[in-house]
């Protein structure tokens, strides 16, 4: 089978590669349509730790084949990827954190993903979507379900105040949870004026540009001293530290964005969130009990009702080989983007 492949940091392949036999409890998963994270990005820019690796965890399909103990009639089955793999076995995995098991394992990461023809996952980790779901629309349930997790953490109620700080892919599907969920203000903020207009046309209620806008002070005069909860998305340093501005005192901040290891915030920003009596919550993945948790489910329905456009998320679609070019293009900042979806194959059929 072909699969495109990270060989080095900044290096992918797209080369033949053995097709995987399911083992016995798992399913053989027939790609069709695969998603490109930002963390896989950060992995082809940043360096990844083991090499080679298929990446690929937004992933979409049919269920081709079945190893030992799984059950026949999964064959043919449209299926989303659920990339976390957890012991299910260890204190934490009991407590249902199961994205904190530390001998966890990940489809497209620490084992093969989707960016291939074929992928090999445990059959409770293929999400099974109807016949009639795109399967572009249910390979992007993986990121709508991390939107959904990061209000959860934030404790989220309808009528809230809320700023998300990030018009990309997770930035956007938490405004789309914001409008379905009944927020009472949703204000973003994000550099890109393209990111802003996806996010009016998402539900967003008001759009700043801190190029031109002072977002924090904004913020606080549009929801009369500071929201009740603040989202993360960006993953940039300027805009973390505008989080504990925009929100009010006794507010909720919650963090998804993956901040740069080598940067660092000044003591003010800890003295500001105690003085204003802020929860700080971090996010990290998308999973809650029973596994994989209601986010999955919340999403896969929200997907197939319209309640996500999944469509007004992908900005460019192209097949599988174009991957190293694909990834060249977006390591050199030639490429603006939201989501990037891979298309394999429409005309093969599950076996």
């Amino acid at each position: 089978m072909k699969a495109a492949i990270l060989e080095g940091q900044g290096i992918i392949s797209y080369r033949d590669v053995p097709e995987p036999t399911p083992k016995a409890g798992q399913v053989l998963l027939q790609v069709r349509a695969a998603s490109i994270c930002g963390s896989d990005i950060h992995r082809y820019t940043r360096g990844h730790r083991e090499y080679p690796m298929i990446l690929g965890h937004e992933v979409a399909g049919v269920i081709a084949a079945v190893g030992e103990g799984v059950a026949p009639d999964l064959l043919g089955r449209r299926a989303a990827i659920i990339p976390l793999v957890p012991c299910h076995a260890c204190a934490q995995c009991q407590a249902g954190r199961y994205s904190a098991c530390a001998s966890y394992s990940f489809i497209g990461s620490r084992q093969a993903g989707g960016f291939a023809d074929y992928v090999a996952l445990p059959a409770r980790n293929a999400l099974l979507v109807p016949d009639g779901m795109p399967f572009e629309d249910a390979a992007l349930i993986e990121p709508a379900t991390v939107g959904r997790h990061i209000l959860d953490l934030g404790a989220f109620a309808p009528g809230q105040t809320t700023v998300v700080f990030g018009a990309g892919s997770i930035g956007l599907m938490i405004v789309q949870w914001l409008r379905i969920l009944g927020a009472g203000v949703i204000i973003v903020s994000d550099v890109s004026d393209a990111g802003l207009e996806a996010a009016r046309a998402l539900g967003a209620h008001v759009t700043l540009n801190p190029a031109r806008d002072d977002v924090p002070a904004e913020a606080r005069r549009l929801t009369y001293g500071g929201a009740d909860l603040v989202l993360e998305a960006t993953g940039a340093p300027a805009a973390l530290a505008q989080t504990i501005q925009a929100a009010r005192p006794r507010g909720v901040v919650v963090l998804g964005g993956n901040q740069p290891l080598e940067e660092s915030l000044p003591m003010s920003f800890i003295e500001d969130m105690m003085r204003k009596e802020l929860r700080l919550v971090g996010c990290f993945m998308s999973y809650s009990a029973p596994f994989p948790g209601h986010e999955w489910a919340d999403a896969a329905r929200e997907a197939l009702d319209g309640g996500l456009d999944m469509p007004a998320m992908i900005s460019h679609r192209f097949p599988l080989a174009e991957a190293p070019r694909v990834f060249a293009e977006i390591g050199a900042h030639r490429l603006a983007h939201r989501k990037i979806i891979f298309e394999l194959d429409a005309s093969r059929e599950a076996l």
